[in-house]
């Protein structure tokens, strides 16, 4: 969420030197901490790292304006360059004729406290004799360990790893390439909501690094920040975007942003659907009324509930949020964050639904963005679910050439299993109790010399991905377990669908190239993460 506060104020200046930068950084600090104790609410901790970021767009609002120094991109970059992750913290700047006139105007405010903070940065910057004052306030949901934000070459590969805070778990990590595409890398490590996973960078070129977690309200950004690799930034490059208004411009002006993007990576643009606008928009409207910002509702419907409640028939469906001062920038934090840019380039989608809710808050305008995506009505097949699942694999290998994969019996049933515990425990099969599935694979499969599983949460089980596992040609054999029940995280009557493949050795006797006793487990979610403006 980005808020300004456009304090431009011009007055003489008072005679005698004026206090220095630090002291009104240490005076505005104070002030916001007598506001959250005032009504009771937790006082955020100073932060070097938004502390950083602020004096850096302090000084770009000196120079660039206020509406310039508080863009999505612009902030994110001032956070990633300090060594912060957190997802769009809560902006508000003050530009005046002298640094006290830029304190006072803060101090006046009384509408700082409105939301919980944990951490706070401020800043103050000078230019002859004006001032800007930018304050910081994020909710921290991940502490992350140091990872660099420039690397000189590309080839290299570094290893994320963080911590989710309370409430969330059941981490993923997605990576945006310069190229736009957008990867999904296994965790090496997730135990408890720690995580650690290999992040590759094998060009050169801006990367978006996201580390996703899961709530009570669905899944939600927990750290964001960019890698610059072999490559200079281009600040001051963007051109400036006029917003719309009204709500049918901004919903066409949304859906042509994202289909030129689709259109980029060669895929099919996706076609307006009336029944999923009227979704999107009821929901972007409940939002903005009942005051929340969440993929899951106070009432506990999620995405599927909704689709259902207004008799909308579709084979996948997938979503993303996004809030901001205007529709285009909640869109373009959509397209920042890997996760989200995941449903935007998702090949199954055909259509789109897009709801937009101008409101105010504290008088400060907002606009809540809901994109829908749908593949249209589900085609019913007389198939049992691990039967069908079995073809629309088999149908993906033979697409990319492959050899078809041995269906085994052991596997089917090493799967189902999974499938069966993971829905009652309500988590991953990375994460249950227990031996790590890849383990089970070896002492079940005689001559397995690697193994990995996919996790899907899906609503039809023709509807799984192309996924990286199912091309590998060391792959020989497969295994698929599906349930279908309720869960409350991830939605009513859907399908857990767990897939096993193992690499063993050929009929010749000739080893595959997998290491010995290699093993991953990898999950994949629907719908999408929270966006990045996420509450």
């Amino acid at each position: 969420m980005i808020a300004l506060v456009l304090g431009v104020l011009m007055a003489a200046t008072p005679p005698g030197p004026p206090p220095g930068p630090s002291i009104l950084e240490q005076r505005a600090l104070h002030h916001i901490h007598q506001e959250f104790e005032r009504i009771g609410r937790r006082s955020p901790h100073p932060d070097p790292a938004l502390t950083q970021a602020a004096r850096e767009l302090a000084r770009r609002a000196l120079e660039r304006g206020v509406t310039g120094a508080v863009d999505l991109v612009t902030l994110t970059e001032a956070l990633s360059d300090a060594g912060g992750a957190d997802p769009s913290p809560r902006s508000y700047v003050v530009r005046a004729g002298d640094g006290e006139m830029a304190v006072s105007t803060l101090e006046a405010r009384r509408d700082l406290n409105q939301e919980p903070a944990s951490h706070v940065g401020v800043g103050m910057a000078r230019q002859g004799t004006t001032s800007a004052l930018v304050v910081l306030l994020a909710e921290r949901k991940a502490s992350l360990r140091p990872f660099p934000r420039v690397l000189d070459t590309p080839g290299q590969g570094q290893t994320l790893c963080g911590d989710l805070l309370a409430p969330l778990r059941a981490a993923e990590v997605y990576v945006t390439l310069p190229d736009g595409r957008v990867e999904h890398p296994p965790l090496t490590r997730d135990v408890e909501g720690s995580a650690c996973t290999r992040v590759l960078f094998p060009v050169a070129g801006r990367y978006t690094v996201e580390l996703v977690g899961r709530g009570e309200r669905g899944p939600e950004v927990a750290a964001l920040f960019l890698v610059d690799v072999a490559t200079s930034r281009h600040e001051g490059e963007s051109e400036p975007v006029v917003e719309p208004t009204d709500i049918a411009d901004a919903r066409a002006q949304v859906l042509e942003r994202i289909n030129a993007l689709r259109r980029a990576h060669k895929l099919q643009p996706l076609v307006p659907d009336e029944a999923l606008t009227q979704v999107a928009q009821a929901y972007s409207e409940r939002m903005a009324r009942e005051g929340f910002f969440a993929h899951v509702s106070p009432d506990g419907q999620d995405l599927r509930g909704r689709l259902n409640a207004a008799g909308v028939r579709f084979r996948s469906s997938g979503e993303n949020l996004g809030m901001a001062a205007g529709p285009l920038a909640a869109h373009f934090g959509i397209e920042l964050s890997p996760g989200h840019r995941g449903n935007l380039l998702g090949t199954p989608f055909t259509q789109a639904g897009i709801g937009v809710a101008f409101h105010s808050v504290d008088g400060r305008p907002q606009v809540l963005l809901t994109e829908l995506f749908s593949s249209g009505a589900p085609v019913r097949s007389a198939l049992p679910p691990v039967e069908e699942m079995h073809q629309v694999l088999a149908g993906h290998r033979a697409a990319h050439g492959l050899a078809p994969l041995q269906r085994l019996a052991v596997l089917d049933a090493l799967a189902q299993e999974q499938a069966r515990r993971a829905l009652a425990l309500n988590l991953p099969p990375a994460q249950l109790p227990g031996d790590p599935v890849h383990e089970r694979v070896f002492n079940a499969v005689e001559g397995a010399r690697s193994a990995s599983v996919d996790f899907y949460v899906t609503d039809s089980p023709a509807s799984l991905p192309d996924a990286r596992s199912l091309g590998l040609r060391e792959n020989t054999a497969l295994g698929v377990g599906a349930v279908q029940g309720d869960s409350p995280t991830l939605g009513k009557d859907r399908y857990w669908v767990v897939v096993i493949y193992a690499a063993t050795r050929t009929s010749s006797g000739r080893a595959t190239k997998a290491r010995e006793g290699a093993g991953r487990d990898t999950a994949h979610l629907r719908p999408g993460p929270v966006g990045p403006a996420s509450d």
